[in-house]
């Protein structure tokens, strides 16, 4: 079925393609149309990524807390390109060509090929609404969620579902695995509809069926995992990978109790209703309406609100959270557009004539780049002005005039882009500093302390935003080793502060 609706349909596909790569190349930092991404997290991930691939094992010659999956993403980009993110606009747009393809696919499941079609250009502009300068580890993990949705929504459709493929489970654990080194906590999405269709099988007494399912999703986790194990086995570096990306995790997320995390969910959905407004309609309509009306299969109807539910949960139950986590939640605004384009067919007839399709394509693409507005950082390339005089750049041009200069940033922020333009190898461990507080890792600050001791990199940036701002600007051993080489001032305050190693 799958195979066929692709091959009779082809020149759809051709067509969200094309839509695919103009949509980021016109709405992600990551595009070569824009001067550089100065996000400092995609920054962050990219040279970890890089350094894994030169060599360096993360967790114990490099450090971050996040999954290693999306530090290897990242380092595949930078196999192409070292000193741009021409590599992760590739991958991105790919990630975006698979994600608006599979949304298709989802859509034709319940509607004609039109509006199938306008399903699949309508999802990526909503998504667009949460993906910040592009390349979060949320907006990969869309990608994962989707295909498996695409799965649970095929199985559940019908009433009489029993017995499901094991090829299709086996997708399953890889889909959901990855994820688990990603991002870990947004593994619920997943729990309920398999837990579902295990269920659903064995009521069916389906038991070979079910054994062959059991296998085939452990064979997903495997094909997964024991690369990832063997890579920290071979490096020794497996306890520091649980002490990192579970223990710190752990303490980090700052969950709080029951009355905290309630207290949360509900000012967090009455936001969305005040300042998401209709995406978030339609989102529910997705996740509530579409299960009781689409999904035929009962146990799937509750399994897919649930998944929902758990999602929902984890995304805006913690203290930190930030617009771009919201991103993985999205995927039900999929299942609210068939509901919604489904009632405008029965009133609305369009037929499938190439310039509807051409022209909900330019429409579509049009609210995509008006969503982002992007254009204004690319005025310096169009332009061809002078480099924008921002403290990216004026450090960079500082530190750029040495040779294999090596640099650390005590903070997280725009500067972390000097790593990537300089293409700079990180030569310590703690070469930038995530939002860690002092209280919750304080082994970082003292490794970075003891790196200003010894004089182990030549220059240094602080940033006022720094968690331990205070504490470096009033450590004596930065002002005996080191010189202030340059400060950048915003608002009229010197809020960031090159220092440079003394001779």
């Amino acid at each position: 079925m799958l195979k066929k609706t692709i091959l009779e349909e082809k020149n759809i596909f051709v067509v969200l393609f094309i839509y695919a790569f103009l949509l980021i190349f016109f709405c992600s930092l990551m595009s070569p149309l824009y001067p550089f991404n100065d996000w400092s997290d995609i920054n962050l991930y990219f040279n970890i990524g890089k350094a894994m691939f030169h060599g360096q094992t993360l967790y114990t010659d490099i450090f971050d807390h996040k999954g290693p999956l999306i530090f290897v993403i990242y380092g595949i980009g930078s196999l192409i390109s070292e000193q741009s993110f021409l590599g992760m606009y590739i991958i991105e747009s790919l990630t975006w060509v698979l994600m608006i393809f599979s949304t298709y696919l989802i859509a034709r499941l319940y509607l004609d090929k039109i509006y199938a079609f306008a399903v699949a250009l309508i999802f990526p502009v909503l998504l667009l609404s949460h993906s910040s300068e592009g390349g979060s580890a949320e907006e990969f993990i869309v990608l994962f969620e989707i295909i498996s949705l695409y799965l649970f929504i095929r199985y559940f459709k019908n009433k009489e579902a029993s017995a499901h493929k094991p090829a299709h489970m086996l997708l399953h654990g890889i889909m959901c695995t990855v994820v688990i080194f990603i991002k870990i906590n947004l593994v619920v999405f997943w729990v309920f509809p398999l837990l579902a269709i295990f269920i659903n099988i064995l009521l069916k007494k389906e038991y070979k069926n079910l054994f062959w399912n059991i296998f085939s999703f452990i064979g997903g986790v495997l094909i997964v995992s024991l690369p990832i194990v063997i890579y920290f086995w071979v490096n020794n570096a497996l306890s520091y990978a649980w002490d990192t990306y579970i223990t710190l995790n752990r303490t980090y997320a700052q969950i709080g109790d029951f009355s905290r995390i309630m207290e949360n969910l509900i000012v967090r959905f009455y936001q969305r209703l005040k300042y998401d407004n209709y995406e978030f309609v339609i989102i529910l309509i997705g996740a509530v309406y579409f299960p009781f009306k689409y999904i035929g299969c009962r146990i799937g109807k509750a399994a897919i609100i649930l998944s929902f539910a758990s999602l929902y949960t984890v995304i805006f139950m913690a203290a930190n959270y930030v617009f771009y986590y919201s991103m993985p939640y999205y995927i039900f605004s999929i299942l609210g557009c068939i509901v919604i384009l489904d009632l405008v067919r029965k009133y609305i007839r369009i037929q499938p004539h190439w310039y509807f399709y051409l022209l909900f394509t330019i429409v579509a693409l049009a609210c995509g780049i008006k969503t982002k507005e992007f254009f204004s950082r690319s005025k310096e390339v169009i332009l061809r002005q002078k480099q924008p005089n921002d403290v990216l750049h004026k450090f960079y041009n500082i530190v750029i005039q040495e040779k294999n200069p090596t640099l650390m940033c005590l903070g997280l922020d725009a500067t972390t882009g000097i790593f990537t333009m300089a293409n700079i190898m990180p030569n310590v461990k703690y070469f930038i500093s995530p939002n860690l507080p002092y209280n919750i890792y304080p082994e970082m600050r003292d490794e970075q302390t003891r790196y200003i001791e010894d004089k182990e990199v030549e220059f240094i940036i602080l940033s006022g935003a720094s968690f331990s701002y205070d504490y470096y600007r009033a450590l004596p051993i930065l002002q005996e080793n080191y010189n202030l080489e340059s400060t950048f001032e915003e608002n009229g305050i010197s809020t960031y502060f090159l220092y440079k190693r003394k001779k």
